[in-house]
C-alpha cells in the first residue's frame, strides 16, 4: 500500500465540510484532518471550465457516477455580486 492510498477525502458527518484525511492502518482511524472545502469547489470549477474564469452567467454541466448512479451537477456563476 502506498502513502497515497491513506489518504481520502472524506465528508466530516458533524460539520457537514469536505476533509482530506490521512489514515494510518485501520482506514477508521484518522491520524490527520485537513478542512479542504474551499479546495475541493474552486477545483471542480475549474475542472468543469477547463481551467478557465467563466464569464459572469457562464454555466455547464459536470456529468459523474457510475452504473445506476449517475449524476449531473450544473454549475453557474452568478451573474451579479451578491452584497
Amino acid at each position: 500500500m502506498s502513502t497515497l492510498d491513506k489518504i481520502a477525502l472524506r465528508r466530516a458527518p458533524l460539520s457537514g465540510r469536505v476533509m482530506l484525511v490521512r489514515f494510518g492502518k485501520s482506514q477508521t482511524e484518522a491520524l490527520e484532518t485537513r478542512d479542504v472545502m474551499n479546495e475541493f469547489w474552486q477545483s471542480l470549477v475549474a475542472y468543469a471550465f477547463d481551467g478557465k474564469m467563466p464569464e459572469k452567467g457562464d454555466r455547464c454541466e459536470v456529468k459523474f457516477g457510475g452504473g445506476d448512479e449517475q449524476f449531473t451537477l450544473l454549475i453557474e456563476r452568478d451573474k451579479e455580486a451578491r452584497p
